[in-house]
């Protein structure tokens, strides 16, 4: 989406009462850092957050001076979502996601954190790690507020070490079941119990809203980006307790990889959409966002696609009673 919409929808967002906006990155999309810039020198209040930048194409004493940047732009505004990295794009770089064993991204992730926060300290540090060094470095300019860092994972591993050392967890991209939710968010608060700690645990949800639910629907299964997410990244075994076997995905699956984005539409099943989004009518979605909310999530990060305004005004905090 074009900077200039995305800046028109950060200021509606604030008018409504929203708290944050949340902007994925993509190594072949816009520049996740001048959507932030601009979204937080045209609003006043609502915090602006990456979600998430990864660990691979910005060394974290950049990542340390960018937010802290961001930071003094918008008097402390700023937030920084941060994760691995995404395994489709990353290896497109020359870089590896996979052997685990070898990549070791919980000790990447780690090291990342640990050395932009000790970048923000303002100290002169000289960090040794396995990914990532920094020699007789200092920043140049006072940090003048704390930013928050939210570690994302879809591991447990990354879950916990979130749990362990972050100021929040992400626990899902965009699609996620009620249940797994549920057991991502167990997962961190494994991680805050090894420490005794507690973190704000947010999840993006991929929201379509409208009074009629076909039109409603429709517009969700006709998103590419939820498409992608049931064809190739969703496990068919966390959909079977809502009654959706995987020769019921068979047919959806064969038309995306034709590239027939109208065949793989019209196979996707009513049934994920309702498994896997918030999809409806008002009632209907506010019911499902509670049933999120009792899953262990603290921060709902709304995805608003097909009739964007009417979910952004319908979802706004000060209509959600």
């Amino acid at each position: 989406m074009p900077v200039q919409d995305i800046v028109k929808i950060a200021v509606k967002a604030e008018a409504a009462g929203y708290e944050s906006i949340w902007m994925h990155e993509s190594l072949f999309q816009r520049d996740i850092v001048s959507y932030l810039s601009l979204i937080l020198n045209s609003t006043n209040k609502i915090k602006a957050a990456s979600g998430i930048i990864n660990t691979y194409t910005r060394h974290p004493v950049v990542a340390a001076t960018t937010f802290g940047t961001l930071s003094e732009l918008s008097n402390g505004r700023a937030i920084m979502g941060l994760g691995l990295g995404s395994f489709p794009t990353i290896p497109k770089i020359g870089q590896r996601i996979f052997p685990v064993k070898e990549t070791r991204p919980v000790k990447r992730v780690n090291e990342y954190v640990e050395l932009v926060r000790a970048f923000w300290s303002g100290n002169n540090i000289n960090f040794k790690g396995k990914f990532f060094q920094a020699e007789n470095l200092q920043v140049g300019f006072k940090i003048q507020s704390s930013i928050p860092v939210y570690i994302a994972g879809l591991s447990t591993e990354l879950l916990e070490l979130a749990g362990k050392v972050g100021d929040g967890a992400l626990l899902s991209p965009a699609l996620a079941t009620v249940e797994t939710t549920r057991k991502m968010s167990s997962a961190v608060k494994v991680g805050e119990a090894s420490v005794n700690r507690k973190v704000d645990k947010a999840s993006y949800m991929m929201a379509s809203l409208d009074s009629d639910v076909n039109k409603a629907r429709e517009a969700m299964k006709g998103f590419y980006f939820f498409l992608f997410q049931l064809a190739e990244v969703i496990k068919p075994q966390t959909l079977e307790p809502y009654g959706i076997t995987e020769d019921q995905l068979a047919p959806m699956k064969a038309a995306w990889k034709k590239a027939d984005i109208a065949g793989a539409k019209a196979n996707a099943p009513n049934e994920a959409v309702e498994a896997l989004t918030l999809t409806g009518t008002k009632e209907t979605v506010q019911h499902r966002l509670e049933e999120y909310l009792s899953a262990g999530v603290d921060l709902p990060i709304i995805m608003p696609i097909g009739n964007v305004d009417y979910a952004i005004s319908t979802l706004a905090p000060a209509n959600s009673a």
